[in-house]
């Protein structure tokens, strides 16, 4: 799975879609592990990419790293993290 990560940037013809899936998984298997650091350092790069993208697949995967949170959300960062999944899920007003 990071091999798929170490190609830089969209190399190769990557999408947006698959990127962010990837690191939606390592996120949620840090969630799995009980390791907020591979949560917040995937989860973070899946939000971001998410939100340059305007992706709303890339949103809704990132509800399975979260939904395993569990005790993990008493880590700050894993807190800040969800809440930007909450944010990115939710829909927009503006319009």
């Amino acid at each position: 799975m990071k091999n798929a990560l170490g190609q830089g940037p969209l190399a190769s013809g990557q999408s947006f879609r698959r990127r962010g899936t990837v690191l939606a998984g390592l996120a949620a298997v840090g969630a799995k592990r009980g390791d907020p650091e591979q949560v917040v350092t995937y989860g973070s790069q899946a939000v971001e990419l998410a939100r340059t993208s305007a992706s709303g697949y890339v949103a809704r995967r990132l509800r399975d790293p979260y939904d395993e949170f569990g005790t993990l959300r008493r880590d700050r960062r894993v807190a800040e993290l969800g809440a930007e999944i909450v944010a990115l899920s939710t829909p927009s007003r503006e319009g």
